[in-house]
């Protein structure tokens, strides 16, 4: 409720916001019935007539859109005041994409780490520099993310927390009949970009707000809780049957969800592509990070070398040596943040805010602060 509030809130005509509502207990049915902010006219909140994963609920939503140019957040995320200017700007420059770093980011109260605890709740965090961005090649950002195993979204073009116009993700749905594939709808969509598009522009620039509460997968990653079994997570249940990428390990975790995403996208969209992804990389990351689930990744091994024509040995060596590198960089990594102890790790925050809802005018009021707005931001850019 708070993100639809927040979003509604910027009071901006052009605005469509499209809500696909997949909770069962009926409360934001109830909230969009009962609130006036169910009543404004550029509210497009439904709920599907049948069950949907993420990957579908996604699918649905963006099927749902009227606009031109598309913008993926989720429930605990919200927009900044720039959005649409930057959306604007984007139509009057024929460009199609837009890939925002995470600059701004907002942690709800309930966020919790191992680390340090409730240190980050309620905050929202600023990157110390802002403003500046450059044009990529897809077919690059592609490869580079095929070399690191398709861990995450930088260096993408992407439509979550991204700016995407609308004839490309109908160029993705015609190529490969739907959005989004697998089961990380942010992954897939981002490499369905990276294969279907040419340009797009990366900006040091907050478009949205990013939030991360205390269920989220963010959240439950910052306890070490998001992972599990494939059939026990709504995310991935519905992949079992249908089956799952060869060579990921079958267990549920952020790295082997954004695998599956990625090379089910480019099995539909770009197929030669596949032997090109990073299976070491992948399969050294989650031995490195979830031994518990040893078997699980000695069996994608065994698939990975068959798939690739390596003989067994040399491949469970090269995941060896991966696992040591990686082991080295996170010790290296830890060293270094000890030299910042505090949660905020030098960047600057507000503190006290309640809700994701809270946020946008706290960004406005930094940005005022260092005399940036979009057109400074993107000044002088060769799109």
């Amino acid at each position: 409720m708070h993100a639809i509030e927040s979003v509604l809130s910027q009071g901006d005509e052009r605005l469509e916001l499209v809500v696909s509502d997949t909770s069962t207990d009926g409360e934001l049915a109830r909230w969009v019935a009962e609130h006036p902010r169910g009543r404004d006219p550029r509210l497009n909140y439904f709920r599907p007539a049948q069950k949907l994963d993420m990957t579908g609920n996604h699918n649905a939503a963006v099927a749902a859109s009227k606009g031109e140019y598309l913008c993926l957040i989720g429930d605990d995320d919200t927009i900044s005041r720039a959005l649409l200017d930057a959306t604007q700007w984007a139509h009057q420059k024929r460009v199609d994409l837009i890939a925002p770093n995470v600059v701004a980011n907002y942690v709800w109260p309930d966020f919790r780490s191992r680390h340090f605890g409730a240190r980050h709740a309620s905050r929202l965090y600023f990157a110390k520099q802002m403003g500046g961005g450059k044009v990529c090649l897809a077919s690059e950002a592609l490869a580079l993310a095929l070399r690191e195993a398709a861990q995450g979204t930088d260096g993408l073009p992407k439509i979550y927390h991204g700016v995407v116009r609308r004839t490309l993700m109908e160029r993705i749905r015609e190529r490969s009949g739907q959005y989004f594939h697998g089961s990380s709808p942010d992954v897939s969509g981002a490499v369905g970009l990276a294969a279907c598009a040419d340009r797009f522009l990366v900006v040091d620039f907050p478009l949205s707000i990013p939030g991360a509460s205390g269920g989220s997968n963010t959240g439950r990653s910052a306890m070490n809780t998001h992972k599990g079994q494939l059939s026990a997570e709504s995310q991935t249940s519905s992949f079992v049957a249908s089956g799952w990428s060869p060579g990921v390990p079958k267990f549920f975790s952020v790295e082997t969800v954004w695998a599956h995403a990625a090379l089910e996208t480019l099995k539909h969209l770009a197929p030669s592509t596949l032997t090109e992804f990073n299976f070491v990389r992948l399969l050294g990351t989650c031995s490195m990070r979830h031994p518990e689930f040893k078997s699980e990744i000695a069996q994608a091994t065994s698939e990975a070398a068959e798939m690739l024509g390596t003989p067994l040995p040399g491949l469970q060596a090269a995941v060896a040596r991966e696992r040591r590198t990686l082991r080295q960089a996170r010790i290296r990594y830890v060293l270094a943040r000890a030299m910042r102890p505090t949660a905020a790790g030098g960047r600057p925050f507000v503190d006290g805010l309640a809700t994701v809802a809270e946020a946008p005018p706290r960004l406005a009021a930094r940005l005022v602060e260092m005399k940036l707005d979009w057109e400074t931001a993107v000044r002088g850019l060769v799109v």
